[in-house]
Parts: structure tokens; sequence; C-alpha cells
């Protein structure tokens, strides 16, 4: 187990009195935080992904350290809340810093890609049931699903395949809008990549 060497010993014993009681299931729970957000900022093309669990991680462990009482029941999906604020951030200082490039700068010389922007705008644009679905089924936590939607694992897929479909839609549509290259022709660049398999409705796990 690596510790961010930007936190105090302090503020990561308190990171892990919160994860769990004992000290080796805090240990494995800290390492699969990790792994999840990890996912999370790779999914959505925040890079360095390491660069940004660390910032989430961190914020955590200092609010804690600080005495502040986190009450969601779930780790995971509080720092799930923090980490679609650190990509938020990133992605808005990303694009100020887009915009103050010299004006003669060459365009084939800077080409950011809408996909990103796009598939934040879109993950917000569902509803919070659909969005925390969707994460949960395609960061690794979909076997809890059943038991905890209380419906049969057929059920979960239809529900997730119904979501997928909103996404899909939701982002052919922002990607004609934010650029200048044929929609098709980017949502098949898109179907190509792992980070956006879920795009894919032929995608099955």
């Amino acid at each position: 187990m690596n510790r961010h060497a930007a936190l105090s010993q302090t503020e990561f014993e308190a990171l892990l009195g919160w994860l769990a009681p004992g000290r080796d299931q805090a240990g494995e729970k800290y390492e699969a935080v990790r792994r999840m957000l990890t996912r999370y900022f790779e999914w959505r093309r925040c890079v360095p992904a390491e660069e940004h669990v660390d910032d989430t991680i961190d914020r955590v462990a200092r609010r804690l350290a600080a005495g502040e009482q986190i009450r969601s029941p779930d780790p995971c999906s509080y720092f799930r809340g923090v980490a679609r604020n650190v990509c938020f951030e990133w992605h808005k200082q990303k694009t100020q810093t887009t915009r103050k490039l010299p004006v003669n700068m060459p365009a084939a010389s800077y080409c950011p890609s809408p996909v990103p922007p796009c598939l934040e705008q879109c993950l917000n644009a569902l509803a919070p049931e659909g969005r925390e679905l969707l994460e949960a089924y395609y960061l690794n936590r979909r076997a809890e699903l059943p038991a905890r939607l209380g419906i049969t694992p057929n059920a979960v897929r239809l529900r997730v395949f119904k979501e997928k479909q909103k996404l899909r839609n939701c982002m052919a549509r922002c990607l004609k809008l934010t650029t200048e290259l044929p929609g098709a022709e980017e949502l098949s660049a898109i179907g190509t990549s792992p980070e956006y398999s879920l795009l894919d409705p032929s995608h099955r796990k």
C-alpha cells in the first residue's frame, strides 16, 4: 500500500480510520478506492490520471483530518463526488488554457478533442440515478447492483442499455455542435476507444 507523499501521517490515519475500522481492511479499501478512481479519470481522459487520483484522495483526507463529518454510507460514492469536481476543474482549466493560445498559432498544432467535454456534459444531463447506474456498472461495481436495486441481473442490464442509449443520443448531438468533423466519424472513433466502450450498444459484460 503506497501512501501519497503529500499527506501527513495524521491526515492519512484519519482517512484509513474512515474507510474501515481495521488496519488491514482499511488498506484493502484504500487500494480499491485508488483503482476505482484511476478508472474514473482514465474513462474521462483526465490525464495524468494518477495525479487526479492523488488530488481527490488528498482532498478527502484533509477534510477528515480537519474534523469534517462525512456521513456518506459508501466511501466510494463520496470519492466519486469529489472526483467529479476535480475532473470538472481540470477540464475548465484546460479550456481556459486553450483560449489563451496565441492567435497566430497554426490550427493543426493544437486540436483538442470535443469528446471528454461532451461526455461529461451528457453524463450530467442524465438523471442522477441513471448516471450512478452507469458509473457503478462500468466501474466494476455491477455485481452489487441486483441486490442494491432489488431487481434481477437481466433487469439491471436492461436499465443500463436504456441509459446508454440516452447517453449515445446526447453525445451524437453534442459532437455535431462542437466539431466540424461529421458526427458519425467521431462516434466511430469513440467506439474503438476503451474509455468509451459504454457507448457501444453491442458492449456486454
